[in-house]
């Protein structure tokens, strides 16, 4: 996947592209109650009233006795047990997002035998964590981008979740996420949210140029004549019709609008020198740098500021993919916008989306108590929260959406896009990959390479590392 990162507030996931040894071997099984044992609990029940009952009973004896001899009574009730602290690991500091601390307030509310604490990794997570685990620094709960979850999952890192996720949880999932929960046909994690791509567009560019806004069923090739259309100036009053950072998610949105793929079907190779749809995206990215000229380089969007947002909030960039995280920084900077959804390639309007999720450490300590934040927080609770604040959209039809669509004549585009989105594609060596296609892309958005040589050296390139 790509580098761990907010996108808007859904940060981009580190990519991890040093080695690591398996910490299988350090992990240990966690047994859980077994569907028996939750059925006999019922008898367990009626045993320990029965049980109450007697001590009650042998509880007034002892006072009886205690008054006849004048043994004082303490009438104080026993104080309450201590409640059990959590470790949540994520790369978001719980004290800049609102929506965890909500989520945060809300779960120990409904919970209080159970305090979170969220403890933060801001930088290489997923290989931070890694190297956590196998030193026995073992989370309770964490958070995991669906890129890692395949290669946490098989080094045998990761709880599964089977026995304790419902069937009715299962069966609510849009069809996009359920591939990002689960390897090899097991559930290793829970939903945290989804970021379904869409094009957002600069209003304020739209309307200082005398442009429309297109209507929802707009074309690629009236994307790029629009993009050429906001293209125009020079030096410091340079403004352009189109950016994208170079990051893998990024890119694949524009190649899964064409109906590419990133992989052959068994992960062992990538297909850009081989899939037809594919070479079409790749080609058509090469020209909104190199022959249609509407991209600015990486150098001249760095003058606009760190996050790969600024072009377009500094009114310099006219559109952009972004997910609906997004609008949250797009609102907190004051930048006018709208959204639409991907352009239609032959007759089809297709998008990718990316889900983060919540995962439970193979040897947590209390896996029961894990999974009731896990529960809670990839629920229909925790995920409300989330789509409320405008901090990612639900993987679950639990959710309900109707008061998000009313808000804008926009939001319905997000959730349609739930429906009609393909998964990112994840790989057990995709960090590895991801590092390589990224150092490409650069030299073709740069137009040192063609197209077809780019694909070239890209496969040629994954075929070791994507065959370990």
């Amino acid at each position: 996947m790509p580098t761990a990162r907010s996108t808007g507030p859904s940060p981009r996931k580190p990519d991890s592209s040093a080695s690591h040894r398996s910490v299988q071997e350090c992990t240990a099984s966690t047994s859980l109650p077994s569907r028996m044992d939750w059925a006999k609990r019922p008898t367990m029940r009626v045993s320990r009233r029965i049980r109450a009952t007697e001590k009650r009973s042998s509880v007034t004896d002892w006072c009886r006795t205690c008054r006849r001899e004048g043994s004082p009574v303490s009438s104080e009730p026993a104080a309450p047990a201590d409640p059990t602290t959590l470790k949540v690991y994520t790369w978001w500091d719980v004290t800049k997002f609102e929506h965890l601390q909500k989520m945060q307030q809300d779960f120990e509310a409904a919970n209080p035998d159970i305090k979170l604490e969220f403890v933060t990794i801001p930088s290489k997570y997923a290989d931070t964590m890694v190297t956590k685990l196998a030193g026995g620094e073992i989370p309770d709960v964490m958070m995991l981008a669906m890129d890692q979850v395949p290669r946490y999952a098989l080094n045998g890192m990761l709880l599964p979740l089977d026995d304790l996720a419902s069937q009715e949880y299962k069966d609510a999932l849009y069809p996009v996420v359920k591939d990002a929960l689960t390897v090899n046909g097991t559930m290793y994690a829970a939903a945290r949210d989804v970021t379904p791509k869409v094009m957002y567009l600069n209003t304020k560019m739209f309307e200082d140029a005398g442009i429309e806004i297109p209507a929802d069923t707009w074309t690629m090739d009236e994307f790029v004549e629009i993009a050429k259309q906001l293209t125009k100036g020079s030096g410091a009053d340079a403004q352009w019709g189109y950016y994208w950072k170079n990051y893998t998610d990024q890119t694949f949105a524009m190649i899964a609008a064409f109906g590419g793929e990133l992989y052959s079907e068994d992960g062992k190779a990538s297909v850009l020198s081989t899939d037809e749809n594919t070479q079409k995206a790749v080609q058509f990215m090469y020209d909104l740098y190199n022959t249609y000229k509407v991209c600015p380089s990486a150098t001249q969007a760095a003058q606009f500021g760190d996050s790969e947002f600024a072009p377009f909030m500094a009114n310099k960039v006219a559109m952009q993919i972004g997910a609906l995280s997004t609008a949250s920084t797009f609102d907190a900077n004051g930048t006018e916008y709208t959204v639409l959804p991907m352009p239609y390639v032959d007759g089809v309007s297709k998008t990718s989306s990316f889900v983060n999720t919540w995962v439970i450490p193979k040897t947590a300590r209390n896996p029961e108590l894990s999974w009731r934040v896990v529960e809670f927080l990839s629920g229909k609770e925790g995920q409300q929260i989330a789509l409320d604040m405008n901090y990612g959209l639900p993987a679950s039809t639990m959710v309900d959406t109707t008061e998000f669509e009313a808000k804008t004549p926009y939001n319905k585009y997000f959730v349609q896009a739930l429906e009609t989105a393909v998964p990112y594609p994840t790989n057990l060596n995709g960090s590895e990959f991801q590092n390589m296609f990224q150092k490409e892309c650069e030299s073709l958005w740069a137009g040192a390479v063609s197209p077809e040589e780019f694909a070239q050296r890209v496969d040629e390139q994954a075929a070791p590392i994507l065959s370990k």
